[in-house]
């Protein structure tokens, strides 16, 4: 027995060695400390023709025209750069016409003819605005649509009568095309909008001024074209986002967009059953002076739109 016992102490003993011998390998550990995982960034900045930036709230109006005419074209050009970080996917630019909001401005001279929306002549009211003032007062005071002051030739094309004289001092009658004013704002019917892009370039590339620019490197921007009368018009593109390509991040585009108001033609006012028939001959040196009248309906009415820049992933 005693030797039994003696030789189960030396197996416990030989085995509890092992087992230490196992437990004493060699390690080694290693830390990686402070990983992280940061987004990248998505920044659109909008400069103006000289290249002063401008990002955020403060982006400014880019047009603001008074005392237009007909053919009357008024151009901006400006650097859309995305200044954000990362992003291996090009994101894709666009311009966003919106807002677009008609209104009539006040003549500076007083001999005006005030209508009610059915074109019947009223007293003029009292809240009428001083010279030169727009629908909306200084003060933010919103003012009716109507009544609404019409000049002369306004009155004629808008409602109908006397244009003038021919040639042997007879008087040309015109039949009115309607009041051009109210919620299809037709304002933005007759300004057509052309746009140019030039692009992109990285930064240390990129032509600081427009007029810098090479004349080769623009390009034009198809635009939407509802009517199929080859020119789109500002009413047109609202709500249109207008694609102008993908801008790397770092990278810059010059944009060139031109506004126009177009002449409002007759023939245009007969094919929108505005009135019954052609009126003048446009081949009669006479009467062809007469043909343009239904532009005159245009007088004094404004547009306001905003512009959307967008930098979409």
């Amino acid at each position: 027995m005693k030797n039994i016992l003696l030789s189960v102490m030396v197996i416990c003993t030989l085995v509890g060695g092992a087992l230490a011998g196992t437990l004493a390998d060699f390690s080694d550990i290693e830390v990686s400390p402070d990983n992280y995982f940061e987004t990248g960034s998505l920044d659109l900045a909008v400069s103006d023709s000289d290249g002063t930036h401008f990002n955020g709230v403060d982006v400014p109006a880019f047009w603001e025209v008074s005392d237009a005419w007909p053919c009357c074209d008024k151009s901006v050009f400006l650097d859309l750069e995305n200044v954000g970080q990362g992003f291996q996917q090009v994101p894709n630019v666009y311009i966003h016409f919106k807002n677009v909001d008609c209104y009539w401005i006040q003549p500076k001279d007083y001999s005006v003819i005030w209508v009610d929306e059915d074109g019947d002549i009223v007293a003029e009211p009292a809240w009428a605005p001083g010279a030169g003032q727009a629908q909306i007062l200084p003060d933010g005071t919103i003012l009716p649509d109507y009544p609404k002051p019409l000049t002369e030739p306004e009155y004629v094309a808008e409602l109908g009568g006397i244009a003038g004289e021919n040639a042997t001092g007879g008087l040309v009658t015109v039949p009115g095309i309607g009041l051009c004013y109210g919620e299809d704002c037709q304002l933005a019917e007759h300004i057509g909008v052309l746009m140019w892009i030039a692009g992109p370039w990285p930064d240390e590339d990129k032509p600081e001024s427009s007029d810098a620019v090479p004349s080769a490197a623009w390009r034009m921007v198809t635009l939407p074209d509802p009517n199929g009368d080859g020119v789109t018009k500002l009413d047109e593109l609202i709500c249109v986002q207008i694609d102008l390509g993908g801008l790397p991040c770092n990278e810059g585009i010059w944009v060139h967009i031109s506004l126009h108001l177009q002449d409002f033609d007759e023939e245009d006012a007969y094919t929108q059953g505005l009135i019954p028939t052609t009126y003048f001959d446009e081949t009669n040196d006479i009467e062809a002076k007469f043909d343009d009248w239904p532009t005159n309906a245009l007088q004094k009415d404004g547009v306001r739109f905003d512009m959307a820049f967008e930098l979409l992933q």
